[in-house]
This record gives structure tokens, sequence and C-alpha cells, in this order.
């Protein structure tokens, strides 16, 4: 493999997150979505050598996804609920900037996060990273449910402060 192959592969897989994404927001179904994003990687792979390094890989991926998607569409023209071709070169053309804008929003949750205090912390991790209910988390810390409402009540609302300072700052306000 050449030094150029492993450039490629290394943007690719860096890409994979905002390209399923990206192809998330076009395709109505999950599998279906996976199935175009599959598609996607292997067209990408196989016109490797078309792709010059100095392009923005993403905005040449996303081209091969909007390709894949039209194709989809196409097979499947009974279903309503597509985007027309205007509306998928729009996204195509702004997702980039949508794609900053998630990246900060989930680095400044990330921060907020770790400034919670430790129960708070506790209660968001066990509710949104482990997916338990809040009957499970009143079970596991021996509080009654109500109080683990409160808890990530009182949480949720730190992080929407913490977020929009986070926002404002970054605005430069």
């Amino acid at each position: 493999m050449n030094q150029d192959d492993e450039e490629f592969i290394r943007r690719m897989t860096s890409s994979q997150r905002q390209l399923r994404a990206f192809i998330h927001g076009l395709v109505p179904h999950q599998v279906d979505a996976d199935d175009v994003l599959q598609e996607v990687n292997m067209a990408l792979w196989r016109k490797r050598e078309k792709y010059d390094l100095s392009q923005d890989f993403l905005r040449w991926a996303f081209g091969f996804a909007s390709l894949e998607v039209r194709g989809l569409r196409s097979r499947m023209s009974r279903d309503r609920l597509w985007f027309n071709d205007s509306v998928i070169d729009s996204l195509v053309e702004e997702w980039p900037s949508v794609g900053a804008f998630l990246e900060d929003s989930h680095r400044s949750l990330r921060n907020c996060i770790q400034k919670l205090g430790e129960v708070e912390r506790r209660a968001v991790e066990s509710r949104y990273s482990k997916r338990l209910s809040v009957d499970q988390i009143a079970e596991l810390t021996e509080r009654p449910a109500s109080t683990v409402y409160k808890i990530l009540n009182r949480a949720r609302e730190s992080l929407r402060g913490c977020i929009e300072r986070s926002r404002l700052q970054s605005d430069g306000r």
C-alpha cells in the first residue's frame, strides 16, 4: 500500500461519522442509509486514484453520497419520503458547516458534562450513555425515582446554561 492510499484511508475513516449523518439525513430508513454508506465507501475506494489530496475530502465524498441517494430514490420511487434533487444539492453544499456546528456542540457538551457535580454527572452518564431508565438509576443509587428526576432536571438545566454560555463565547459576544 502506498502513502497516498494510506492518506486516503485516513481521510475516509475520519469522515465516516459526518458522512453517515449526512446520508441518514437524506434516507428515511436506517437500514437503507447503512447500505448507501457501504456503497459510497466502496465507490470512494474504487475512485481513490481520481481524488486530489489538496481537495476537501468530505465535499468529494458528499458528491458520491448524493449520487447513491439519488440512485436509491429512483429504485424506491414509490416511497414519498424522499427529497428532490435541489434539496439534496443544497444539503451537499451546506452540510460541512452543519457538521462543524455539530462538532462544536458535541465538544461543548463534553466540556459542560465534566463541569457537573459528581452526582449529576453520574446520573447523566447512566441515563444517556448507558441508557438506563430512571427506575434503574434509582435502584442503583438507592434513591427514589422522584429524586433521580430532580437530579436529571437540574443537570439538564446546568448543561443548557453552560452550552449557551459556550456558544456566546465562541460567537465572540
